[in-house]
């Protein structure tokens, strides 16, 4: 995802060539922790979030989740 592109799952499921519950499930964790942002009620669409994470704070944060 680039910052200030917005992307339907329909535009990341055609991009990944992964199913669209895989993709659905990881805008859900990505949604709930920050790093990207949903918007639109119908179909929503996602860009990268204006919170700026670095490596090692993202890496904390999946290491942190990963131990809940």
């Amino acid at each position: 995802m680039i910052r200030g592109e917005y992307y339907s799952i329909s535009d990341l499921t055609n991009l990944t060539g992964q199913s669209r519950s895989t993709v659905a499930d990881v805008l859900v964790f990505l949604t709930e922790y920050g790093f990207v942002e949903s918007v639109g009620a119908n179909e929503p669409v996602f860009t990268k979030s204006q919170v700026k994470f670095s490596p090692g704070e993202s890496i904390n944060l999946l290491k942190c989740i990963a131990n809940q």
